[in-house]
């Protein structure tokens, strides 16, 4: 990860190639794994590869098209099909687990979509975004650190006993609360793409206060995407989606708290971009 990171680094403009490959590689895994998990035929999931590549297609053509509303409407309809797949299991979190989540687990189109929420943010590098795809994912991640010291330091109100009984309200706070710091630090300024033709490039606000509100957003997505993964796995009964990262689980566990956080980066640039 950081090779690729190192590599497109080093090449200034274009789209980022090397972590737009390495983005996708995780994309297309977690949604063999999430099919897997419940219970689709080999076929399916052969099946539903192919359609997470075209789902990672849509999301870098509109990188050449020219026309600034209809890069806009492309940008926006696979955002906002992965948000809707990712609501249809946040609205299942005070149910708790059960068949309809492990039935939508294994079919062919809602794994396309739900983690093609984390897949937007190839649609980020294919338009050069690398410095602001690389912070979204800096700060969404420190969301879990957070959680896991403050849960673990202060920790004594269950948040979703049901769907996750180790997380609590406490923990919930410290990955609000982190991601709105880390924010303040990685996200000044940052560009939110190579602009089209002449214009300037669009950048996030530089004022502290605005970014710690940006950051907490992503803390809050975050949480909320790490709880519909837990009701996937909960309800398909298994404590990780793999074993390809040993205890750490397996691809859907390393991308989880990315699904809702990169549908709604990108959607983000491109309303204002």
């Amino acid at each position: 990860m950081l090779g690729a990171w190192w590599f497109d680094r080093s090449r200034a403009g274009g789209p980022d190639v090397a972590t737009a490959s390495l983005g996708s590689i995780l994309v297309l895994a977690a949604i063999g794994e999430l099919q897997a998990l419940g219970g689709a035929s080999a076929a399916r999931r052969v099946a539903g590869r192919l359609l997470g590549a075209l789902w990672l297609l849509l999301l870098v053509l509109p990188v050449a098209l020219p026309h600034p509303f209809t890069r806009m409407v492309a940008q926006l309809a696979l955002p906002a099909a992965a948000l809707w797949a990712s609501l249809l299991v946040v609205a299942q979190l005070r149910a708790g687990p059960g068949p309809q989540i492990r039935r939508l687990a294994g079919s062919l189109w809602f794994p396309v979509a739900y983690v093609g929420g984390m897949g937007c943010l190839v649609g980020l590098l294919a338009r050069g975004a690398l410095d602001y795809a690389v912070g979204v994912t800096l700060v969404a991640k420190s969301s879990d650190i957070g959680a896991y010291f403050a849960g673990t330091l202060l920790g004594r109100h269950k948040l979703a006993p049901r769907v996750s009984p180790k997380k609590t309200v406490e923990g919930a706070v410290g990955g609000v609360l982190l991601p709105a710091a880390v924010a303040t630090l990685v996200l000044p300024g940052v560009p939110l793409g190579a602009p089209p033709l002449d214009a300037l490039p669009a950048t996030l606000p530089t004022q502290a206060p605005v970014l710690a509100l940006y950051g907490g957003v992503i803390g809050v997505l975050a949480i909320v995407s790490d709880l519909s993964e837990s009701l996937l796995k909960r309800s398909c009964e298994v404590k990780d989606s793999g074993r390809f990262f040993g205890s750490s689980g397996g691809f859907l566990d390393l991308i989880d708290s990315l699904l809702l956080v990169g549908a709604c980066a990108l959607a983000y640039t491109a309303a204002v971009s």
